[in-house]
């Protein structure tokens, strides 16, 4: 199996346990994967060297997911990223534990 695929399957399982019914307030002050929040990471967002990042298609995202906009997630400890994606048009969808999760309108 290559590891592709294996983070995907990991990425099931861990979706399979995880909800999004947590709060706002962040759970955590340090970075932690989206996988430990049941979210599978796609990459940075908006560019390379930031903290946000697109957020894949799993059993709990797709309810957020739609053809006029990009689901990000940003941790929740990260405020003024968050922040930003609000002035960006962003609207806050849904809570991980440790990231929020953000409909962000395509241009």
């Amino acid at each position: 199996m290559n590891r592709f695929a294996i983070v995907l399957t990991v990425s099931a399982l861990l979706a399979g346990c995880a909800t999004l019914d947590y709060g706002p307030e962040p759970t955590t002050t340090r970075y932690t994967e989206p996988a430990q929040s049941g979210l599978i990471g796609l990459r940075p967002f908006p560019t390379p060297d930031d903290v946000c990042q697109v957020i894949g298609e799993n059993s709990l995202t797709n309810p957020f997911l739609g053809d006029a906009s990009l689901l990000v997630g940003c941790p929740k400890h990260e405020r003024v990223a968050i922040a930003m994606r609000l002035r960006e048009g962003g609207q806050i969808v849904a809570q991980a534990k440790h990231w929020t999760l953000i409909s962000m309108p395509l241009r």
